[in-house]
């Protein structure tokens, strides 16, 4: 989700994780929206573009430097997927839009992201949020000493619905604390074919692995459930956050083979400077482990990832109320 102008990933997940194994080729596409990309937002202002009315009330007055969310609210835009920024009633809407290249072994692979994402205030504490992702993707793989073959896919990925809870407003001398919980629908294109599996590794033409490895499928196509822990922190003049994470798919039939993706343990740590009344800079760490697929009810071996990336955004106030946010990871 992105919101007010900011946009942050708690980890790298998508249709890469778990997808082949780490000694073949493998997607680069281990985070949804590799970055650079523009995020352009429109919605009710920000406490950094709005009377204090228009705020989201916090618990006491406060101060420069005392850690209140009041403080720089335009500094939170930088994690804005586990922040609560919404008063009650207010609606956020954001379009994020990204280019994404990555180069394996004998393949290359290009893809045009879009991600919509809708934000509603419920109570002080209190955001649900949804976000619904499209894609057009090109997998160039070589076949031959001077021949490839390229296979695009597009489609909506999986739909992401989450609800962010502020457990505690900071203080001036402890963190803040969001809760995230959500979940995954499965909107997207499956990536898994069986059509060449082969799980025995005694037999000709050994397989253990159903994903397509032709294709570059940027969603799975199962259920799932996420959750997140996110602290926050005012260092006047910064903010310094944290946050760990996991995200959890339920068992899928698939081909007359039971199929689950592995657990995702994320974390993600970074800060964010405000430049000015009207820009924010922000550098982020994003990481995370995947364990391995799962189908029918044995590991496929050497599925297991540990994407992680840095990023680089900077959260530009364009107009009242629209912000935009170029970054590079």
């Amino acid at each position: 989700m992105a919101g007010c102008g900011g946009r942050q990933r708690s980890a790298p997940t998508g249709a890469a994780a778990n997808s082949r194994p780490r000694k073949t080729a493998t997607s680069s596409f281990a985070e949804p929206a590799t970055t650079p990309a523009v995020v352009v937002t429109g919605g009710e202002p920000c406490a950094a573009a709005t009377p204090a009315s228009n705020v989201a009330p916090t618990a006491e007055p406060s101060r420069p430097g005392a850690g209140k969310p009041g403080d720089a609210a335009q500094e939170t835009f930088v994690f804005r997927e586990n922040a609560v920024t919404l008063k009650p009633a207010k609606i956020e809407l954001s379009s994020q839009f990204a280019y994404v290249r990555g180069n394996g072994f004998l393949q290359t692979d290009r893809a045009f992201v879009s991600t919509t994402a809708l934000r509603v205030g419920v109570l002080d504490w209190l955001e649900l949020g949804a976000t619904v992702p499209a894609y057009e993707a090109t997998r160039t793989r070589g076949v031959g000493p001077f021949a490839s073959r390229a296979e695009t896919s597009s489609g909506f990925g999986d739909i992401g619905l989450q609800a962010n809870i502020r457990l505690r407003d900071q203080t001036a001398t402890a963190p803040g604390a969001v809760l995230s919980l959500g979940g995954i629908l499965p909107n997207g294109v499956s990536p898994y074919r069986f059509t060449f599996y082969q799980p025995d590794r005694g037999r000709p033409l050994y397989n253990p692995n159903p994903v397509n490895s032709n294709g570059n499928y940027l969603s799975r196509g199962i259920a799932g459930v996420t959750g997140n822990l996110q602290f926050y922190k005012t260092l006047d003049p910064v903010i310094v956050f944290f946050g760990a994470g996991v995200q959890y798919y339920l068992p899928e039939g698939i081909g007359g083979h039971e199929v689950q993706p592995g657990q995702s343990y994320s974390y993600n740590v970074g800060l964010s400077f405000a430049l000015s009344e009207k820009s924010t800079l922000g550098l982020q760490v994003n990481g995370a482990y995947s364990t391995k697929l799962i189908v029918d009810r044995r590991r496929v071996p050497e599925s297991q990832l540990e994407p992680i990336s840095v990023r680089v955004s900077l959260v530009q106030r364009v107009f009242a109320g629209t912000y935009l946010e170029p970054e590079l990871s």
